[in-house]
């Protein structure tokens, strides 16, 4: 009796093994399943987040400049004009004070891709070199730096010249030109140029900027 009693204690015990073995099967076997993507554990475990460094591209930054003018400047000079009214004899004179501006800069309309390179976080950029944007003359009466016609030989017989005036105008636009390119505007505008896109793809996040091909 008491061995039918003792062989029933082993069975029991032989059952209750095989159950938690069972049991801690399927408790692993869920903590796997969980790891899959979607799975409880994933949902529990926080995430990280990537951390990602966007600049705007350099091309962009640049362009963003275009048509820049990067110098100006005053100047002032005097045109004598004068023009044959009765053959070589009788002539009509004027002279005009005439005040410029002139605006130089760098044109970056037509800058190309190849143009701009950049290796992480280094830029190269191949500049054009600067150029005369624009040459008129003063005309404000308001101002103190304006165009008039200082004197003129008025003709008592012959009524004035309507084009003598305009010529001298043409020719102290070509003289302001001229002497701004003499004083170095074109070199001001190369240097103030780079400074200003230099200082754009710095602000963009990138840390060395270069220039070629603008020496």
């Amino acid at each position: 009796m008491a061995l039918l009693v003792f062989a029933g204690v082993i069975a029991a015990a032989a059952l209750l093994v095989v159950a938690i073995v069972f049991s801690m099967g399927r408790a692993v076997s869920d903590v796997f399943e969980n790891v899959k993507p979607g799975g409880m554990l994933a949902t529990v475990l926080p995430q990280s987040t990537p951390t990602m460094i966007v600049r705007p591209p350099a091309m962009l930054q640049v362009r963003a400049a275009a048509d820049l003018v990067t110098a100006q400047t005053l100047m002032s000079t005097v045109v004598e004009a004068e023009k044959a009214r009765v053959g070589s004899i009788v002539y009509e004179r004027l002279v005009l004070i005439a005040c410029g501006r002139v605006r130089a800069g760098i044109d970056l309309s037509n800058l190309r891709a190849e143009d701009v390179i950049v290796d992480g976080e280094r830029v190269t950029v191949r500049l054009p070199r600067a150029e005369i944007q624009d040459v008129y003359l003063i005309d404000d009466e308001t101002s103190r730096c304006t165009t008039r016609v200082f004197d003129r030989t008025n003709l008592v017989l012959l009524p004035q010249s309507k084009d003598l005036e305009s010529q001298a105008r043409e020719k102290a636009v070509q003289a302001i030109r001229a002497t701004a390119v003499e004083s170095g505007i074109l070199e001001d505008a190369d240097r103030n140029g780079r400074m200003i896109i230099e200082h754009m793809l710095l602000l963009a996040g990138y840390r060395e900027v270069r220039f070629i091909g603008n020496e």
